[in-house]
């Protein structure tokens, strides 16, 4: 079974507007891929969903979080990578990936885009994922 990291802007979209971002989340909850997640990518979710233009209260990101946890596999990093020259917060995407043996990153994040894949993995669109499924 395909194994990927969907970057948070990916599970933003997926939760607050139907589109393909929400058509790959469902993929995955059904199991047609496992997805994977780490502590830092949690905790980053979190902090998005608290930005007042979500209206997101703390008891509703907490729901989230944690029916995100039931659906995900959680990656414990232990990889230090600095491959994100440009924004390197991203960093800890490709370490979830790495450490999760991951096949492939989905994310709308151009920094990461624009490396096209990491040793192995891929680091694709919603749509290109869409299509490797």
């Amino acid at each position: 079974m395909p194994r990927a990291v969907l970057d948070t802007n990916v599970i933003v979209s997926a939760l607050i507007s139907e589109g393909k971002p929400r058509t790959l989340f469902r993929k995955g909850i059904n199991g047609q891929f496992a997805m994977l997640t780490s502590e830092p990518l949690l905790k980053e979710l979190a902090r998005v969903l608290g930005r007042p233009k979500f209206r997101t209260s703390p008891s509703e990101i907490r729901r989230v979080t944690q029916a995100l946890l039931n659906s995900t596999e959680l990656v414990e990093i232990k990889s230090r990578l600095r491959v994100v020259t440009e924004d390197p917060k991203d960093d800890v995407v490709i370490e979830t990936a790495m450490d999760g043996h991951a096949d492939f990153i989905v994310t709308g994040d151009r920094h990461l885009l624009k490396l096209e894949s990491f040793r192995e993995i891929k680091i694709v669109t919603v749509e290109e994922a869409l299509k490797l499924l």
